[in-house]
């Protein structure tokens, strides 16, 4: 087994003859809070190689200081989820992906005229870029958005116990939005004039490549108090065109959420996998 030098511990494994018979790596999402991957080579599978790196991997994380250890296998991977399921793994989500292959042939009608009954509500949609020009708390106003919006959806990195994670600090936000190439441009946002210190909902666009050929989802988040009215709706309305004006030729995205699956469906994303999340606790 040799480690390969990284900013996260990642092994290779080879077999005897030098050939890679599996990867495994280990992520760490916060302290306490690590994710794994392990791919085993399918001629070296059915013979408990995955079983004794999933325990390798779990001892390495709990050496590391994590109280919790999370993977995410596909649906279909029947074999895996029942091996993790037999070493305490427990389901806490499942992940849609969706896809828009074709954003030039996207179909707007379902926003069709949203953005005026909005207005005429008094909510507006303007972007991250411009409210950043304008507004110092451009960033805190959006880190607020998100988690008032995570009430009631599924968390993307559970705890093994139910509880949720400490919210995130303004600068923890907008870094893990920089990491993923959030496009401040292409952020969209939901402001009620008649309470403009908060913003409603945003929708925003990641760029998946140096040429945005491809682009993925920054998330989608509406305030509880404010879903029901079209607002993910006509914001993911103005993310499709801004991808369509700035050649962007696909977008990819996923959700836990059966009400934003709906969302992106309506606007010809299809299905493209269900992964399986799920969480064992450390001691």
């Amino acid at each position: 087994m040799t480690r390969s030098p990284n900013d996260e511990p990642r092994w290779i494994v080879r077999a005897r003859d030098g050939v890679a018979a599996a990867y495994l790596a280990l992520w760490r999402v916060s302290d306490t809070r690590f994710r794994m991957d392990l791919i085993v080579d399918p001629s070296h599978r059915r013979r408990g190689v995955g079983a004794r790196l999933t325990e390798f991997l779990a001892e390495q994380a709990r050496r590391a200081g994590a109280t919790s250890l999370q993977a995410r296998p596909y649906a279909d991977a029947v074999d895996a989820l029942s091996m993790l399921a037999a070493r305490g793994f427990r389901e806490t989500m499942r992940m849609t992906g969706l896809a828009l292959d074709d954003v030039a042939v996207a179909d707007l009608t379902p926003a069709a005229g949203l953005d005026e009954a909005l207005a005429a509500r008094g909510i507006r949609i303007t972007s991250l870029a411009r409210e950043l020009a304008r507004d110092a708390l451009a960033w805190s106003k959006l880190r607020d958005a998100n988690q008032a919006a995570e009430f009631g959806w599924p968390a993307p990195d559970p705890l093994p116990n139910g509880m949720t994670a400490p919210p995130e600090t303004v600068e923890e936000f907008r870094a893990r939005s920089m990491r993923v190439n959030m496009i401040e441009a292409a952020c969209f946002i939901a402001v009620d004039d008649a309470r403009p210190d908060v913003y409603v909902g945003y929708s925003a666009l990641t760029a998946s490549d140096p040429t945005r050929a491809v682009a993925g989802s920054g998330g989608t988040a509406v305030r509880p108090g404010a879903r029901g009215l079209g607002i993910a709706t006509a914001l993911k309305a103005h993310c499709i065109r801004w991808a369509a004006e700035h050649g962007v030729r696909r977008l990819a995205t996923s959700s836990g959420n059966p009400a934003m699956i709906r969302v992106n469906e309506k606007f010809g994303f299809g299905r493209t996998y269900v992964e399986v999340r799920l969480v064992k606790r450390l001691g």
